[in-house]
C-alpha cells in the first residue's frame, strides 16, 4: 500500500513537471510572438518624439509594460493599445490585427494621414476603435460593414467628406458613434433606427450635412447623449424623441430648426442634464415641467424667436448651473427663484422684454459669476445683496428702468471685473469703490449721478474703460485718474469743471470732454487761467510752445507716434537703400513715403544726440515727430545701439 503511494506522488510531480515545462514553452512563444507583432507596427510609424522608445527587444522590460500597453491579468496577451497624442505618423499596418486578444486601439490625436484603414476590420475581438483628432481623409466606404465587431467608433476631428453610406447600418452593435467635426455632407440616410445598442450619437460640426433629423433616432431607448450641433439640419423638432427617457445631453444648437417645441418635452425628459437649443428658429413658447427630473445643468434656448412667459418651473431646478435665454422675445416677470439657485453660475436673458425686480435673496447665489441682462424692462433699485457674491466678475443691466442709488458695496465683489449698468433712471451719489481690484471696465453712462467722480477710482490697478458720461456730476476731474491705462475715457455731459488733468487731455477725443463748459485745458474751448504760467514753470521752451500749437491746430491727434532713423552711407548705394528705421508705435505709412516727406521744411529743431526733429502731417492729419540720427562712420555700433535705447526710454510726453 505504502509503495503505491510513494509511485503515485512520484507520477503526479513528474505530471506537474511537464506541465509546467509546457507552460513556460507556450509562454515564451506567445511573448515572442506578440512582441514580434508590435515591433512590426511600430516600424512603419514615425515617432519623432521617440514616445515608443521602450517598444524594443533589447529592453528588459517585459512587453506588457512598454508605453501605451494594456495585457490581461491571467495570461500576457494584450488587449488595449492607447497611443493618444505621441505625434505620431507614418502607416498604420495591419499586422496588429494578428494580437488575438486586442479590444481596444486609441490613435487620437496624431497626424495619420491616409483614408480610413479598413484592414482594421480584420481585428476579430477589436470593440473600439478610436481614429480622431489625425488627418484621416476621403470618403466613409461602403465595406464600413466590415468593422461588425466593434461597439465604439469615434473618426471626428478629420477630414471626412462626402454622404455617411446605407451600409452604416449594418453595424448593430454601435454603443458610440462619432462622425463630429468632419466635412460630411448630404442627408442622413434612413438606417439610423438599426442602431439599437447606441448610447452616444455625434454627427456634430458637419455643416454640409444638409438633412432632417431623422425621426428613426427617437426609437433608440438605450441613447443617452445627442450631439447634433453646428450642422446643416432642418425642420422641426422630431416629436419621437420624447420617448428617449434615458436622455441626458441633448444638443441641437447652431442648426436651421424651425416650428415649435413639443408641449410634452418638459415631462418626457425626466433625466436630462443638459438641453441646447441655441441659435436656430425656433418659435412659441418653451414648454412646461423642462425640471421635473430635477437633473438639469444646463439650460440654452438663446437666439430664437421664442414668445411668451418662462415657465415658473424653471424655478424647480435646484441643480442648474447654466441658464441663457438671451436674443428671444420672451416677455412677462423674470422667475424670481432664478436668482437663489443654489449652483447658479451664468444668467443671460439680455435683448427680450422681461420685467420684474432683481431681488435681495440674489446675496444666497454663492456661486454666481455672471448677470447679463441688458435691453429689458427691468425695474427697482440693485439690490444691496448684489455685494455680497464674492464670486461675481460681471453684472451687466443696461438700458433698463432701474432706479435709487448704488449700494455702497455694488462693487465688492473680489473678481468683478465689467459693471455696465448704463443707461438707466439711477440717481444720487456714485460710491468709492476699494474693494474690486480686478475691476477693467464700468459704465455708468446715461442715469442722473450727481456729486464727484469718486477718487478712488484712480486705486483701480486694471481699470481700462470708464464711462460716465451723460449725468450731473460736478466738481473737478480726479488727478488720480491720472494713474490709469485708461483706453477709454467719457464724462462727456456733466456739469464738470477746472482744469483736466494733463495725461488724460493727451490724445483724447474732444467729444469725450464735451458738454462741461466748465472745463478747461488744452485742446478745449476754455484754457485755464494759470496754463502759461505752468508751462513756463515746467520749463517749456520756445520750441515746445511751438510744437503744443501745431498739435492743437489738427482736430483730433493721437499719441504723436515716434520713431527715429540711423542713417549708414556707403558707396554705389542709393539714398532710399541706408535708412533703417525704428518705429516706436504702428503707422499707416510707408517707410519711403516717410523718408520722402523728410526735408529742410518740415525741421524744427536739432541738436545732441537726438539729431534733427522733423514734423510730418499724415494723410489721417494726425502729426508725428520724427527724430533723425546721423552717423558718420565714427560712432561705434555698440554706442548707436545704446543711443536708440535711451531715445527709445526718454521720449518726449507728447510723442
Amino acid at each position: 500500500m505504502a509503495t503505491f503511494f510513494c509511485n503515485s506522488i512520484t507520477n503526479f510531480n513528474l505530471f506537474i513537471t511537464i506541465f509546467s515545462l509546457l507552460n513556460t514553452i507556450i509562454y515564451s512563444s506567445s511573448t515572442s510572438s506578440e512582441s514580434d507583432i508590435l515591433l512590426s507596427f511600430k516600424s512603419t510609424i514615425k515617432d519623432p518624439s521617440n514616445f515608443l522608445a521602450s517598444w524594443s527587444n533589447t529592453s528588459l522590460t517585459h512587453y506588457c509594460n512598454w508605453t501605451g500597453i494594456i495585457c490581461t491579468n491571467n495570461s500576457p496577451s494584450v488587449t488595449s493599445i492607447n497611443l493618444q497624442s505621441f505625434n505620431l505618423s507614418g502607416e498604420l499596418s495591419p499586422v496588429i490585427c494578428k494580437l488575438p486578444s486586442l479590444s481596444s486601439l486609441n490613435l487620437a490625436d496624431n497626424l495619420f494621414n491616409q483614408p480610413i484603414p479598413l484592414h482594421f476590420s480584420d481585428c476579430d475581438s477589436l470593440v473600439s476603435l478610436n481614429l480622431s483628432s489625425n488627418l484621416i481623409w476621403g470618403t466613409i466606404p461602403e465595406q464600413i460593414s466590415q468593422f461588425s465587431s466593434l461597439e465604439e467608433i469615434d473618426f471626428s476631428k478629420n477630414h471626412i467628406e462626402g454622404k455617411i453610406p446605407e451600409n452604416i447600418g449594418l453595424l448593430k452593435k454601435l454603443q458610440l458613434l462619432n462622425l463630429g467635426n468632419n466635412i460630411l455632407s448630404g442627408n442622413l440616410p434612413d438606417v439610423f433606427g438599426n442602431f439599437t445598442n447606441l448610447v452616444i450619437l455625434d454627427l456634430s460640426e458637419n455643416p454640409f450635412l444638409v438633412s432632417k433629423i431623422p425621426s428613426e433616432i427617437g426609437n433608440l431607448k438605450k441613447l443617452e447623449q445627442i450631439f447634433l450641433q453646428n450642422s446643416g439640419f432642418f425642420g422641426d423638432f422630431p416629436e419621437t424623441f420624447l420617448g428617449l427617457s434615458n436622455l441626458k445631453v441633448l444638443d441641437l444648437s447652431q442648426n436651421n430648426l424651425t416650428g415649435e417645441l413639443p408641449k410634452k418635452l418638459g415631462a418626457s425628459f425626466v433625466n436630462l442634464v443638459s438641453f441646447d437649443v441655441s441659435v436656430n428658429k425656433l418659435s412659441g413658447p418653451f414648454p412646461n415641467g423642462i425640471c421635473s427630473g430635477k437633473t438639469l445643468t444646463s439650460l440654452s434656448l438663446h437666439t430664437n424667436h421664442f414668445t411668451g412667459l418662462l415657465p415658473e418651473s424653471v424655478n424647480q431646478c435646484i441643480n442648474l448651473e447654466r441658464f441663457q435665454v438671451q436674443n428671444n422675445r420672451f416677455s412677462g416677470n423674470f422667475p424670481n427663484g432664478l436668482w437663489s439657485l443654489p449652483k447658479i453660475m451664468l444668467i443671460r436673458g439680455e435683448n427680450n422684454r422681461f420685467s420684474g425686480e432683481i431681488p435681495e435673496i440674489i446675496s444666497t447665489a454663492v456661486k454666481l459669476e455672471q448677470v447679463q441682462i441688458d435691453n429689458n424692462s427691468f425695474t427697482g433699485s440693485i439690490p444691496k445683496g448684489l455685494g455680497s457674491v464674492k464670486s461675481l466678475y460681471r453684472f451687466s443691466a443696461s438700458n433698463n428702468h432701474l432706479y435709487g442709488g448704488l449700494p455702497h458695496n455694488f462693487c465688492d465683489s473680489p473678481v468683478m471685473s465689467i459693471i455696465n449698468l448704463s443707461q438707466n433712471l439711477l440717481s444720487g451719489k456714485i460710491p468709492e469703490v476699494k474693494k474690486c481690484r480686478k475691476l477693467v471696465s464700468l459704465s455708468l453712462a446715461d442715469n442722473s449721478f450727481v456729486g464727484e467722480i469718486p477718487h478712488s477710482l484712480g486705486e483701480l490697478p486694471v481699470l481700462t474703460y470708464l464711462d460716465l458720461s451723460g449725468n450731473n456730476l460736478t466738481g473737478s476731474i480726479p488727478e488720480e485718474l491720472q494713474n490709469l491705462k485708461l483706453a477709454l475715457f467719457n464724462v462727456s455731459y456733466n456739469r464738470l469743471s477746472g482744469r483736466v488733468p494733463f495725461l488724460l487731455v493727451t490724445g483724447l477725443p474732444a467729444s469725450y470732454l464735451q458738454g462741461n463748459p466748465g472745463l478747461c485745458g488744452p485742446g478745449l474751448p476754455k484754457s485755464c487761467s494759470d496754463e502759461g504760467e505752468k508751462h513756463h514753470n515746467v520749463g517749456l521752451t520756445r520750441m515746445g510752445y511751438a510744437l503744443v500749437s501745431i498739435a492743437l491746430a489738427v482736430a483730433m491727434i493721437m499719441a504723436v507716434f515716434a520713431l527715429f532713423f540711423i542713417h549708414r552711407r556707403a558707396k554705389n548705394k542709393s539714398e532710399m537703400g541706408v535708412w533703417h528705421s525704428v518705429f516706436f508705435y504702428p503707422l499707416r505709412i510707408s517707410e519711403q513715403d516717410l523718408v520722402m516727406s523728410i526735408n529742410e521744411k518740415t525741421a524744427v529743431g536739432s541738436g545732441g544726440t537726438f539729431g534733427t526733429v522733423h514734423i510730418i502731417s499724415l494723410p489721417s492729419s494726425e502729426l508725428i515727430a520724427v527724430k533723425k540720427l546721423v552717423n558718420p562712420g565714427k560712432q561705434s555700433t555698440k554706442s548707436l545701439k545704446g543711443d536708440i535705447k535711451t531715445l527709445a526710454k526718454i521720449r518726449h510726453k507728447n510723442c
